[in-house]
């Protein structure tokens, strides 16, 4: 844990910076980066009228590890993410703080 679900983006382009994400975020958050996965997710965006072109929306699932590290994680996938896409397109960074007394693995609480 953290997990990252990533949409939005060209799988070849997460893939081409997720060793780097993840070291990056590794010691940005003082965290294995064992402990990080990163879930490629294929969506289609839709609005009024259509079909929309998509924007790299990173959602982040971890234990909450206060502001300040979320501003530079946030800034870390900015950094990564900005030569990959359009110049003005957003790239949105969504933080999941989840709770400790929620987590199990392999059927154990942690």
């Amino acid at each position: 844990m953290p997990h990252i679900r990533v949409r939005g983006l060209p799988f070849e382009d997460l893939e081409s910076i997720g060793d780097i994400l993840v070291e990056n975020l590794a010691e940005i958050t003082d965290t294995p980066n064992s402990h990080f996965t990163l879930e490629f997710q294929l969506t289609s965006y839709l609005v009024v009228g259509g079909a929309s072109p998509a924007y790299p929306f990173f959602e982040v699932l971890w234990f909450d590890r206060g502001d300040e590290v979320k501003a530079k994680v946030a800034r870390a996938i900015e950094n990564l993410t900005r030569p990959l896409v359009e110049s003005g397109q957003d790239i949105t960074v969504l933080f999941r703080d989840l709770q400790g007394k929620d987590y199990y693995e392999n059927g154990e609480h942690f």
